[in-house]
Protein backbone atom coordinates (compact mmCIF):
# COMPACT_ATOMS: atom_id res chain seq x y z
CA UNK A 1 0.00 0.00 0.00
CA UNK A 2 1.36 3.30 -0.96
CA UNK A 3 1.68 5.96 1.73
CA UNK A 4 -0.41 8.21 0.12
CA UNK A 5 -3.35 6.08 0.46
CA UNK A 6 -2.59 5.14 4.35
CA UNK A 7 -2.83 9.13 4.29
CA UNK A 8 -6.35 9.46 2.48
CA UNK A 9 -7.85 6.97 5.36
CA UNK A 10 -6.92 8.99 8.19
CA UNK A 11 -7.51 11.94 6.53
CA UNK A 12 -10.96 10.92 4.99
CA UNK A 13 -11.79 10.07 9.11
CA UNK A 14 -10.22 13.78 10.49
CA UNK A 15 -12.42 15.65 7.92
CA UNK A 16 -15.59 13.20 9.12
CA UNK A 17 -15.07 13.63 12.27
CA UNK A 18 -14.52 17.99 12.13
CA UNK A 19 -17.21 18.26 9.68
CA UNK A 20 -19.61 16.11 12.24
CA UNK A 21 -18.49 17.99 15.36
CA UNK A 22 -18.69 21.68 13.81
CA UNK A 23 -22.52 20.19 13.13
CA UNK A 24 -23.18 19.51 16.62
CA UNK A 25 -21.45 22.84 17.59
CA UNK A 26 -23.74 24.54 15.11
CA UNK A 27 -27.41 22.36 16.23
CA UNK A 28 -26.78 23.28 20.01
CA UNK A 29 -26.14 26.64 19.21
CA UNK A 30 -28.34 27.30 16.37
CA UNK A 31 -30.44 30.01 18.45
CA UNK A 32 -26.90 31.98 18.36
CA UNK A 33 -26.02 33.95 16.10
CA UNK A 34 -23.04 33.01 13.64
CA UNK A 35 -19.94 35.08 14.48
CA UNK A 36 -17.14 35.69 11.79
CA UNK A 37 -13.64 34.93 12.49
CA UNK A 38 -11.71 37.98 12.97
CA UNK A 39 -10.39 39.01 9.30
CA UNK A 40 -6.93 39.98 8.15
CA UNK A 41 -6.17 43.62 6.51
CA UNK A 42 -6.52 44.40 3.08
CA UNK A 43 -2.78 44.96 3.00
CA UNK A 44 -1.74 41.75 4.76
CA UNK A 45 -4.06 39.83 2.26
CA UNK A 46 -2.39 41.56 -0.64
CA UNK A 47 0.97 40.40 0.46
CA UNK A 48 -0.61 36.88 1.21
CA UNK A 49 -2.45 36.56 -2.30
CA UNK A 50 1.00 38.00 -3.78
CA UNK A 51 3.21 34.57 -2.34
CA UNK A 52 0.25 32.71 -3.49
CA UNK A 53 0.30 33.47 -6.53
CA UNK A 54 4.28 33.42 -6.93
CA UNK A 55 3.26 29.53 -5.77
CA UNK A 56 0.92 29.00 -8.44
CA UNK A 57 3.46 30.37 -10.69
CA UNK A 58 5.81 28.48 -9.67
CA UNK A 59 4.07 25.28 -9.93
CA UNK A 60 2.66 25.51 -13.35
CA UNK A 61 5.87 27.18 -14.90
CA UNK A 62 8.40 25.08 -13.81
CA UNK A 63 10.08 22.12 -16.12
CA UNK A 64 7.31 22.80 -18.71
CA UNK A 65 9.08 21.10 -21.18
CA UNK A 66 9.77 17.54 -19.25
CA UNK A 67 6.92 17.46 -16.59
CA UNK A 68 5.12 15.73 -18.55
CA UNK A 69 7.76 14.66 -21.01
CA UNK A 70 6.76 14.49 -24.82
CA UNK A 71 3.60 15.82 -26.17
CA UNK A 72 -0.05 14.43 -26.09
CA UNK A 73 -1.32 14.10 -29.67
CA UNK A 74 -4.46 16.39 -29.11
CA UNK A 75 -2.02 19.17 -28.04
CA UNK A 76 0.34 18.64 -31.32
CA UNK A 77 -2.60 18.62 -33.24
CA UNK A 78 -4.18 21.85 -31.80
CA UNK A 79 -0.36 23.40 -31.93
CA UNK A 80 -0.19 22.42 -35.90
CA UNK A 81 -2.97 24.02 -36.59
CA UNK A 82 -2.12 26.89 -34.76
CA UNK A 83 0.89 27.14 -36.68
CA UNK A 84 -0.61 26.23 -39.97
CA UNK A 85 -2.98 28.99 -39.73
CA UNK A 86 -0.60 31.39 -38.26
CA UNK A 87 2.24 30.87 -40.99
CA UNK A 88 -0.18 29.97 -44.20
CA UNK A 89 -3.74 31.05 -43.43
CA UNK A 90 -4.96 27.86 -43.60
CA UNK A 91 -5.65 25.32 -40.88
CA UNK A 92 -4.32 21.53 -42.42
CA UNK A 93 -7.52 20.55 -43.76
CA UNK A 94 -6.72 23.54 -46.25
CA UNK A 95 -9.74 25.72 -45.13
CA UNK A 96 -8.74 29.49 -44.60
CA UNK A 97 -9.38 30.98 -41.05
CA UNK A 98 -12.26 28.81 -40.32
CA UNK A 99 -14.20 29.13 -37.84
CA UNK A 100 -14.23 26.33 -35.99
CA UNK A 101 -10.68 24.17 -36.79
CA UNK A 102 -12.09 20.51 -37.27
CA UNK A 103 -8.92 18.64 -36.55
CA UNK A 104 -9.58 15.27 -36.78
CA UNK A 105 -12.25 15.48 -38.89
CA UNK A 106 -14.85 15.39 -36.28
CA UNK A 107 -13.38 18.55 -34.07
CA UNK A 108 -11.38 17.55 -31.15
CA UNK A 109 -9.58 21.20 -30.78
CA UNK A 110 -12.14 24.01 -30.07
CA UNK A 111 -11.58 27.50 -31.71
CA UNK A 112 -10.57 30.05 -28.72
CA UNK A 113 -7.10 28.17 -27.98
CA UNK A 114 -6.34 27.30 -31.32
CA UNK A 115 -6.70 31.20 -32.08
CA UNK A 116 -4.86 32.53 -28.94
CA UNK A 117 -2.10 29.82 -29.63
CA UNK A 118 -1.63 31.76 -33.56
CA UNK A 119 -1.26 34.94 -31.86
CA UNK A 120 1.28 33.26 -29.10
CA UNK A 121 3.10 31.46 -32.44
CA UNK A 122 3.61 35.10 -34.33
CA UNK A 123 5.71 36.25 -31.34
CA UNK A 124 7.10 33.43 -30.09
CA UNK A 125 7.76 30.77 -32.30
CA UNK A 126 6.52 27.33 -31.68
CA UNK A 127 7.56 24.65 -29.36
CA UNK A 128 6.45 22.72 -26.25
CA UNK A 129 6.79 25.21 -23.57
CA UNK A 130 5.43 28.16 -26.00
CA UNK A 131 2.19 25.77 -26.92
CA UNK A 132 1.88 24.83 -22.89
CA UNK A 133 2.57 28.81 -21.79
CA UNK A 134 -1.26 29.17 -22.23
CA UNK A 135 -3.25 27.25 -19.99
CA UNK A 136 -0.16 27.48 -17.73
CA UNK A 137 -0.42 31.51 -17.60
CA UNK A 138 -4.30 31.31 -17.76
CA UNK A 139 -3.83 28.79 -14.74
CA UNK A 140 -2.23 30.83 -12.61
CA UNK A 141 -4.86 33.33 -13.33
CA UNK A 142 -7.51 31.32 -12.38
CA UNK A 143 -6.50 30.84 -9.21
CA UNK A 144 -6.61 35.00 -8.73
CA UNK A 145 -9.89 35.07 -10.49
CA UNK A 146 -11.60 32.68 -7.98
CA UNK A 147 -9.96 34.58 -4.96
CA UNK A 148 -11.92 37.63 -6.47
CA UNK A 149 -15.07 34.83 -6.77
CA UNK A 150 -14.95 34.30 -3.05
CA UNK A 151 -14.27 37.32 -1.70
CA UNK A 152 -17.26 38.55 -3.24
CA UNK A 153 -19.38 35.75 -2.25
CA UNK A 154 -17.56 35.45 1.48
CA UNK A 155 -16.75 38.91 2.46
CA UNK A 156 -13.48 37.21 4.19
CA UNK A 157 -10.16 37.56 3.16
CA UNK A 158 -9.05 34.43 4.94
CA UNK A 159 -11.36 32.64 3.42
CA UNK A 160 -11.39 34.03 -0.24
CA UNK A 161 -7.26 33.30 0.26
CA UNK A 162 -7.68 29.79 1.61
CA UNK A 163 -9.97 28.68 -1.47
CA UNK A 164 -6.65 30.48 -3.70
CA UNK A 165 -4.43 28.49 -1.57
CA UNK A 166 -6.51 25.40 -1.87
CA UNK A 167 -6.90 25.86 -5.99
CA UNK A 168 -2.94 26.47 -6.32
CA UNK A 169 -2.21 23.07 -5.05
CA UNK A 170 -5.15 21.23 -6.30
CA UNK A 171 -4.05 17.95 -8.06
CA UNK A 172 -6.64 18.54 -10.81
CA UNK A 173 -5.75 22.49 -11.49
CA UNK A 174 -2.07 21.46 -11.30
CA UNK A 175 -2.20 18.78 -13.68
CA UNK A 176 -4.66 20.65 -16.03
CA UNK A 177 -2.30 23.79 -16.56
CA UNK A 178 0.81 22.06 -17.46
CA UNK A 179 -0.33 20.42 -20.74
CA UNK A 180 -2.48 21.86 -23.36
CA UNK A 181 -5.89 20.47 -23.72
CA UNK A 182 -8.28 22.50 -25.46
CA UNK A 183 -10.55 22.12 -21.86
CA UNK A 184 -7.81 22.84 -19.57
CA UNK A 185 -8.33 26.75 -20.72
CA UNK A 186 -12.40 26.56 -19.51
CA UNK A 187 -11.49 26.94 -15.54
CA UNK A 188 -10.26 30.32 -16.47
CA UNK A 189 -12.86 31.61 -19.36
CA UNK A 190 -15.63 30.11 -17.44
CA UNK A 191 -14.38 31.81 -13.82
CA UNK A 192 -14.30 35.52 -15.06
CA UNK A 193 -17.42 34.94 -16.37
CA UNK A 194 -18.76 33.91 -13.23
CA UNK A 195 -17.31 36.47 -11.89
CA UNK A 196 -18.52 39.05 -13.89
CA UNK A 197 -21.58 37.66 -13.79
CA UNK A 198 -21.75 38.06 -9.59
CA UNK A 199 -20.06 41.87 -9.93
CA UNK A 200 -23.19 42.68 -12.53
CA UNK A 201 -26.04 41.15 -9.61
CA UNK A 202 -23.70 43.20 -6.73
CA UNK A 203 -23.54 46.66 -8.69
CA UNK A 204 -26.68 46.33 -10.56
CA UNK A 205 -24.77 47.74 -14.20
CA UNK A 206 -25.75 46.82 -16.97
CA UNK A 207 -22.48 46.83 -19.02
CA UNK A 208 -21.08 44.45 -16.31
CA UNK A 209 -23.68 42.03 -17.20
CA UNK A 210 -22.84 42.71 -20.88
CA UNK A 211 -19.19 41.85 -20.06
CA UNK A 212 -20.34 38.48 -18.40
CA UNK A 213 -21.98 37.90 -21.85
CA UNK A 214 -19.32 37.83 -23.59
CA UNK A 215 -17.38 35.82 -21.43
CA UNK A 216 -20.20 32.88 -21.29
CA UNK A 217 -20.21 33.25 -25.22
CA UNK A 218 -16.19 32.97 -25.13
CA UNK A 219 -16.77 29.57 -23.20
CA UNK A 220 -18.64 27.97 -25.83
CA UNK A 221 -15.73 28.78 -27.95
CA UNK A 222 -13.50 26.95 -25.59
CA UNK A 223 -15.18 23.32 -25.03
CA UNK A 224 -17.61 21.65 -26.66
CA UNK A 225 -19.13 20.37 -22.93
CA UNK A 226 -19.93 24.24 -22.68
CA UNK A 227 -22.80 23.91 -25.13
CA UNK A 228 -24.99 22.19 -22.49
CA UNK A 229 -23.53 23.39 -19.62
CA UNK A 230 -23.06 27.13 -20.16
CA UNK A 231 -27.36 27.90 -21.56
CA UNK A 232 -28.22 25.83 -18.94
CA UNK A 233 -26.64 27.39 -16.61
CA UNK A 234 -27.52 30.97 -17.94
CA UNK A 235 -30.97 29.83 -18.36
CA UNK A 236 -31.41 29.07 -14.38
CA UNK A 237 -29.25 31.83 -12.80
CA UNK A 238 -31.60 33.95 -15.36
CA UNK A 239 -34.71 32.96 -13.91
CA UNK A 240 -33.55 33.25 -10.47
CA UNK A 241 -32.17 36.43 -11.03
CA UNK A 242 -35.39 38.23 -12.23
CA UNK A 243 -37.31 36.51 -9.96
CA UNK A 244 -35.05 38.05 -7.29
CA UNK A 245 -34.99 41.68 -9.04
CA UNK A 246 -31.75 42.19 -8.95
CA UNK A 247 -31.67 41.93 -13.21
CA UNK A 248 -34.32 43.90 -15.37
CA UNK A 249 -35.93 42.38 -18.26
CA UNK A 250 -33.97 44.87 -20.43
CA UNK A 251 -30.48 44.39 -19.12
CA UNK A 252 -31.14 40.58 -19.75
CA UNK A 253 -32.24 41.53 -23.07
CA UNK A 254 -29.02 43.23 -23.43
CA UNK A 255 -27.42 40.69 -22.46
CA UNK A 256 -28.39 38.14 -23.67
CA UNK A 257 -28.32 40.22 -27.23
CA UNK A 258 -24.61 40.73 -26.41
CA UNK A 259 -24.00 36.76 -26.13
CA UNK A 260 -25.66 36.06 -29.62
CA UNK A 261 -23.74 38.80 -31.48
CA UNK A 262 -20.60 37.15 -29.81
CA UNK A 263 -21.80 33.42 -30.24
CA UNK A 264 -22.87 34.03 -33.84
CA UNK A 265 -19.84 32.63 -35.75
CA UNK A 266 -19.78 29.44 -33.90
CA UNK A 267 -23.82 29.57 -34.63
CA UNK A 268 -23.62 29.48 -38.00
CA UNK A 269 -20.94 26.97 -38.17
CA UNK A 270 -23.63 24.68 -36.38
CA UNK A 271 -26.22 25.31 -38.20
CA UNK A 272 -23.88 24.42 -41.39
CA UNK A 273 -23.38 21.27 -39.77
CA UNK A 274 -26.57 20.32 -38.58
CA UNK A 275 -29.19 22.13 -40.26
CA UNK A 276 -27.71 21.50 -43.73
CA UNK A 277 -26.21 24.45 -44.87
CA UNK A 278 -23.94 24.79 -47.28
CA UNK A 279 -20.39 25.14 -46.41
CA UNK A 280 -18.99 29.00 -46.47
CA UNK A 281 -15.40 29.06 -48.08
CA UNK A 282 -13.64 32.42 -48.39
CA UNK A 283 -10.52 33.73 -48.12
CA UNK A 284 -10.64 35.25 -44.64
CA UNK A 285 -12.95 32.96 -43.02
CA UNK A 286 -14.44 29.42 -43.49
CA UNK A 287 -17.82 27.63 -42.41
CA UNK A 288 -16.68 24.21 -43.32
CA UNK A 289 -18.43 20.96 -42.54
CA UNK A 290 -17.06 18.46 -40.08
CA UNK A 291 -16.42 14.99 -41.83
CA UNK A 292 -17.62 12.44 -39.30
CA UNK A 293 -19.79 12.97 -36.15
CA UNK A 294 -18.61 12.40 -31.99
CA UNK A 295 -22.28 12.08 -31.14
CA UNK A 296 -22.19 8.53 -30.58
CA UNK A 297 -18.68 8.31 -28.51
CA UNK A 298 -20.22 11.29 -26.59
CA UNK A 299 -23.99 10.84 -26.14
CA UNK A 300 -25.87 8.10 -24.82
CA UNK A 301 -28.10 6.34 -26.77
CA UNK A 302 -31.91 6.47 -26.60
CA UNK A 303 -32.45 3.02 -26.74
CA UNK A 304 -33.12 -0.04 -24.53
CA UNK A 305 -29.56 0.45 -22.88
CA UNK A 306 -31.11 4.10 -21.94
CA UNK A 307 -31.60 3.48 -17.96
CA UNK A 308 -28.17 1.53 -17.45
CA UNK A 309 -26.01 3.86 -18.98
CA UNK A 310 -27.90 6.64 -17.04
CA UNK A 311 -27.63 4.90 -13.73
CA UNK A 312 -24.06 3.91 -14.73
CA UNK A 313 -23.42 7.74 -15.12
CA UNK A 314 -24.74 8.53 -11.43
CA UNK A 315 -22.63 5.66 -10.54
CA UNK A 316 -19.91 7.37 -12.38
CA UNK A 317 -20.49 11.22 -11.14
CA UNK A 318 -20.31 9.70 -7.42
CA UNK A 319 -17.01 8.19 -7.78
CA UNK A 320 -15.57 11.48 -9.20
CA UNK A 321 -17.00 14.09 -7.01
CA UNK A 322 -15.50 11.40 -3.92
CA UNK A 323 -12.51 9.30 -4.35
CA UNK A 324 -11.97 9.69 -8.13
CA UNK A 325 -11.23 6.82 -10.53
CA UNK A 326 -8.51 5.19 -11.18
CA UNK A 327 -9.25 3.87 -14.37
CA UNK A 328 -9.43 8.05 -16.14
CA UNK A 329 -6.53 8.71 -17.99
CA UNK A 330 -3.22 9.04 -16.51
CA UNK A 331 -2.96 12.91 -18.22
CA UNK A 332 -6.08 14.40 -16.41
CA UNK A 333 -5.50 12.39 -13.09
CA UNK A 334 -2.88 10.73 -10.93
CA UNK A 335 -3.46 7.28 -8.65
CA UNK A 336 -4.45 8.27 -4.89
CA UNK A 337 -4.80 12.05 -5.35
CA UNK A 338 -8.41 11.77 -7.04
CA UNK A 339 -9.17 15.41 -8.51
CA UNK A 340 -9.27 17.66 -5.26
CA UNK A 341 -7.58 15.29 -3.24
CA UNK A 342 -9.16 12.10 -1.84
CA UNK A 343 -10.11 12.70 1.90
CA UNK A 344 -11.84 16.18 0.90
CA UNK A 345 -15.74 14.99 -0.06
CA UNK A 346 -16.87 14.94 3.54
CA UNK A 347 -16.58 18.59 3.67
CA UNK A 348 -17.61 19.44 -0.13
CA UNK A 349 -20.90 17.49 0.78
CA UNK A 350 -20.87 19.68 4.49
CA UNK A 351 -20.66 23.23 2.09
CA UNK A 352 -23.45 21.66 -0.35
CA UNK A 353 -25.86 20.70 2.01
CA UNK A 354 -25.60 23.55 4.50
CA UNK A 355 -26.57 26.15 1.88
CA UNK A 356 -26.50 29.80 3.07
CA UNK A 357 -25.41 28.57 6.85
CA UNK A 358 -21.95 27.17 5.52
CA UNK A 359 -20.91 30.99 5.39
CA UNK A 360 -21.58 32.98 8.74
CA UNK A 361 -22.90 36.74 7.98
CA UNK A 362 -20.28 39.23 6.77
CA UNK A 363 -20.21 42.40 5.28
CA UNK A 364 -18.64 43.02 1.44
CA UNK A 365 -16.30 45.52 0.74
CA UNK A 366 -17.24 47.40 4.23
CA UNK A 367 -21.50 46.89 3.30
CA UNK A 368 -24.07 44.50 4.43
CA UNK A 369 -25.28 43.66 1.24
CA UNK A 370 -29.27 43.18 -0.28
CA UNK A 371 -30.26 39.41 0.88
CA UNK A 372 -31.75 39.28 -2.49
CA UNK A 373 -28.25 40.41 -4.12
CA UNK A 374 -26.31 37.77 -1.57
CA UNK A 375 -28.19 35.01 -2.28
CA UNK A 376 -28.77 35.29 -6.51
CA UNK A 377 -24.49 35.55 -6.07
CA UNK A 378 -24.56 32.42 -4.11
CA UNK A 379 -26.92 31.19 -6.53
CA UNK A 380 -24.58 31.39 -9.63
CA UNK A 381 -22.33 28.91 -8.29
CA UNK A 382 -25.27 26.32 -7.43
CA UNK A 383 -26.91 26.67 -11.02
CA UNK A 384 -24.02 25.73 -12.47
CA UNK A 385 -23.07 22.75 -10.12
CA UNK A 386 -26.99 21.71 -11.51
CA UNK A 387 -25.80 22.42 -15.17
CA UNK A 388 -22.48 20.19 -14.63
CA UNK A 389 -24.39 17.27 -12.96
CA UNK A 390 -26.83 17.29 -15.76
CA UNK A 391 -24.21 16.98 -18.38
CA UNK A 392 -22.38 14.34 -16.76
CA UNK A 393 -25.39 12.13 -16.36
CA UNK A 394 -26.07 12.61 -19.65
CA UNK A 395 -23.18 12.19 -21.38
CA UNK A 396 -20.26 9.25 -21.47
CA UNK A 397 -17.96 11.55 -19.01
CA UNK A 398 -14.57 11.70 -18.34
CA UNK A 399 -12.47 14.84 -16.34
CA UNK A 400 -11.64 16.47 -19.50
CA UNK A 401 -15.54 16.73 -20.24
CA UNK A 402 -16.41 17.33 -17.03
CA UNK A 403 -13.71 20.11 -16.45
CA UNK A 404 -16.83 22.68 -15.41
CA UNK A 405 -17.60 21.16 -12.26
CA UNK A 406 -14.49 21.28 -11.03
CA UNK A 407 -14.68 25.23 -9.34
CA UNK A 408 -18.41 24.55 -7.95
CA UNK A 409 -17.11 21.93 -6.21
CA UNK A 410 -13.99 23.83 -4.55
CA UNK A 411 -16.19 26.16 -4.27
CA UNK A 412 -18.41 24.49 -1.68
CA UNK A 413 -15.24 22.67 -0.87
CA UNK A 414 -14.61 26.13 1.06
CA UNK A 415 -18.00 26.90 2.38
CA UNK A 416 -17.73 23.68 4.36
CA UNK A 417 -14.25 24.29 5.90
CA UNK A 418 -15.92 28.17 6.62
CA UNK A 419 -18.53 26.19 8.44
CA UNK A 420 -16.29 24.95 10.47
CA UNK A 421 -13.72 27.62 10.87
CA UNK A 422 -16.83 29.75 12.48
CA UNK A 423 -17.73 27.31 14.69
CA UNK A 424 -14.27 25.52 15.66
CA UNK A 425 -11.35 27.20 14.23
CA UNK A 426 -8.85 24.76 15.45
CA UNK A 427 -10.52 21.86 13.40
CA UNK A 428 -10.40 24.29 10.46
CA UNK A 429 -6.73 24.87 10.77
CA UNK A 430 -6.39 20.99 11.22
CA UNK A 431 -8.30 20.60 7.66
CA UNK A 432 -5.58 22.89 6.16
CA UNK A 433 -2.64 21.53 7.63
CA UNK A 434 -4.28 17.87 6.38
CA UNK A 435 -4.90 19.31 2.98
CA UNK A 436 -1.11 20.68 2.92
CA UNK A 437 0.56 17.77 4.22
CA UNK A 438 -1.03 15.88 0.68
CA UNK A 439 -0.06 18.63 -1.01
CA UNK A 440 3.56 17.82 -0.13
CA UNK A 441 3.16 14.46 -1.34
CA UNK A 442 1.60 14.91 -4.84
CA UNK A 443 4.01 17.62 -5.31
CA UNK A 444 6.84 15.08 -4.77
CA UNK A 445 5.14 12.47 -6.89
CA UNK A 446 3.86 15.12 -9.45
CA UNK A 447 7.67 15.89 -10.12
CA UNK A 448 9.33 12.91 -9.61
CA UNK A 449 7.13 10.05 -10.92
CA UNK A 450 4.12 11.64 -13.24
CA UNK A 451 6.31 11.07 -16.23
CA UNK A 452 6.53 7.32 -15.17
CA UNK A 453 2.58 7.07 -15.45
CA UNK A 454 2.33 8.56 -18.90
CA UNK A 455 5.00 7.55 -20.85
CA UNK A 456 2.31 5.91 -23.55
CA UNK A 457 0.37 8.62 -23.69
CA UNK A 458 3.22 12.20 -23.74
CA UNK A 459 5.44 9.67 -26.52
CA UNK A 460 8.20 11.16 -25.45
CA UNK A 461 10.91 11.30 -27.62
CA UNK A 462 9.40 10.55 -30.50
CA UNK A 463 8.38 13.94 -31.75
CA UNK A 464 12.58 14.65 -31.30
CA UNK A 465 13.15 11.75 -33.65
CA UNK A 466 10.94 12.84 -36.18
CA UNK A 467 12.39 16.11 -36.15
CA UNK A 468 15.87 14.91 -36.53
CA UNK A 469 14.68 12.15 -39.28
CA UNK A 470 12.77 14.95 -41.09
CA UNK A 471 16.10 17.39 -41.12
CA UNK A 472 18.15 13.99 -42.73
CA UNK A 473 15.92 13.10 -45.66
CA UNK A 474 14.24 16.70 -46.62
CA UNK A 475 11.59 15.69 -48.96
CA UNK A 476 13.65 13.88 -50.75
CA UNK A 477 14.21 10.58 -48.85
CA UNK A 478 11.43 7.98 -47.62
CA UNK A 479 10.87 8.24 -43.74
CA UNK A 480 9.27 5.04 -41.88
CA UNK A 481 8.17 5.60 -38.39
CA UNK A 482 7.49 2.75 -35.78
CA UNK A 483 4.19 2.70 -34.38
CA UNK A 484 5.37 1.31 -31.37
CA UNK A 485 3.98 2.58 -28.24
CA UNK A 486 2.48 5.64 -30.53
CA UNK A 487 -1.39 7.32 -30.61
CA UNK A 488 -1.43 9.34 -34.36
CA UNK A 489 2.33 10.16 -34.78
CA UNK A 490 1.39 11.84 -37.71
CA UNK A 491 0.68 14.65 -36.05
CA UNK A 492 3.13 15.20 -33.74
CA UNK A 493 5.58 14.99 -36.99
CA UNK A 494 3.82 17.89 -38.21
CA UNK A 495 3.60 19.44 -35.19
CA UNK A 496 7.95 18.97 -34.82
CA UNK A 497 8.69 19.33 -38.73
CA UNK A 498 6.81 22.80 -38.99
CA UNK A 499 5.53 20.79 -42.17
CA UNK A 500 3.96 23.24 -44.83
CA UNK A 501 0.10 22.38 -44.21
CA UNK A 502 -0.62 22.62 -47.83
CA UNK A 503 1.57 20.27 -48.61
CA UNK A 504 0.11 17.70 -46.47
CA UNK A 505 -3.28 18.60 -47.57
CA UNK A 506 -2.54 17.60 -50.87
CA UNK A 507 -0.32 14.43 -50.17
CA UNK A 508 -2.11 13.13 -46.89
CA UNK A 509 -3.42 9.14 -47.29
CA UNK A 510 -5.81 8.76 -43.80
CA UNK A 511 -6.57 4.94 -42.90
CA UNK A 512 -10.48 5.76 -43.31
CA UNK A 513 -11.89 9.18 -44.63
CA UNK A 514 -14.60 8.18 -42.37
CA UNK A 515 -13.51 7.74 -39.28
CA UNK A 516 -14.41 9.59 -35.98
CA UNK A 517 -10.66 10.36 -35.66
CA UNK A 518 -9.02 10.62 -39.24
CA UNK A 519 -5.19 9.41 -38.64
CA UNK A 520 -3.19 9.43 -41.29
CA UNK A 521 -0.95 6.47 -42.83
CA UNK A 522 1.01 8.76 -44.74
CA UNK A 523 1.67 12.26 -45.94
CA UNK A 524 5.16 13.55 -48.28
CA UNK A 525 8.01 11.87 -47.90
CA UNK A 526 6.65 9.80 -44.39
CA UNK A 527 4.74 6.92 -44.30
CA UNK A 528 3.44 5.38 -40.59
CA UNK A 529 4.45 1.96 -41.38
CA UNK A 530 7.47 0.09 -41.03
CA UNK A 531 8.28 -2.16 -44.38
CA UNK A 532 8.53 -6.02 -42.99
CA UNK A 533 12.06 -6.11 -43.67
CA UNK A 534 13.25 -2.21 -42.74
CA UNK A 535 16.61 -3.67 -41.79
CA UNK A 536 17.53 -4.95 -45.43
CA UNK A 537 19.82 -3.53 -48.07
CA UNK A 538 16.58 -2.44 -50.07
CA UNK A 539 16.18 0.48 -47.92
CA UNK A 540 19.41 1.91 -47.05
CA UNK A 541 18.10 5.12 -48.68
CA UNK A 542 15.52 5.43 -46.39
CA UNK A 543 15.29 7.34 -42.73
CA UNK A 544 14.15 4.92 -40.43
CA UNK A 545 12.63 6.07 -37.04
CA UNK A 546 12.65 2.76 -34.96
CA UNK A 547 10.96 1.96 -31.25
CA UNK A 548 13.68 0.35 -28.62
CA UNK A 549 13.11 -2.94 -29.66
CA UNK A 550 13.20 -2.36 -33.50
CA UNK A 551 16.76 -1.05 -32.96
CA UNK A 552 18.13 -4.77 -32.73
CA UNK A 553 17.32 -5.81 -35.78
CA UNK A 554 19.77 -3.23 -37.32
CA UNK A 555 23.13 -4.41 -37.90
CA UNK A 556 25.64 -1.42 -36.16
CA UNK A 557 28.40 -2.37 -37.90
CA UNK A 558 26.55 -1.81 -41.70
CA UNK A 559 27.85 1.56 -41.83
CA UNK A 560 24.19 3.12 -40.11
CA UNK A 561 24.09 5.72 -38.54
CA UNK A 562 21.61 5.61 -35.16
CA UNK A 563 20.67 8.76 -33.49
CA UNK A 564 19.35 7.77 -30.21
CA UNK A 565 16.11 9.80 -28.37
CA UNK A 566 15.06 8.20 -25.61
CA UNK A 567 12.52 5.61 -26.61
CA UNK A 568 12.84 6.26 -30.17
CA UNK A 569 16.02 6.49 -32.70
CA UNK A 570 16.75 7.79 -36.11
CA UNK A 571 18.38 5.45 -38.23
CA UNK A 572 20.10 6.22 -41.64
CA UNK A 573 23.21 5.86 -43.76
Amino acid sequence: MRVIDCYNYIATAVCVILGTAAVIIFKKNKDKESVAIPDISAKTARIVLFAIILVAALVRLFGLDSVPAGLQQDEASMGYDAYAIAKFGVDRNGFPYPVYPITWGCGGGSPLMIYINILIIRLFGTGVVKLRLLPAVLGVATVYVFYLILKELTGSYKKSLFGAAFLTVCPWHVILSRWSLDSNIMPFTLGISVYLFILGIKTGKTLIYCLSAVCYALCMYSYGSATIVVPLHILLISIICLRKKVISVKQLILAAVTFVVVFAPLLAFYAVNYLGLPEVITENFSLNKFTASRSGEVFLPLDSTLPAALFENIKQLLVTLTIGDDNEMRCHFYPGYATLFEFTFPITFLGMFLGKRAFAKEKSDGEALDENKRSAMGAVITTLLIACVFLAIGIKADISRMVMIFIPLIYFFVKGVSFIWDRNAKGAYVVMIVVALASALFMKDYFLNFNKETVGIFMPGYGEATKRAYEVAGDEKQIYSTYEGLSAPFVIALYYTDYDPVKFADTVVYKDEQAEFRVAESFGNFKFELPENYESEEYRDSVLILGSSELEKIDQSSGCTIENFGAYSVVYR
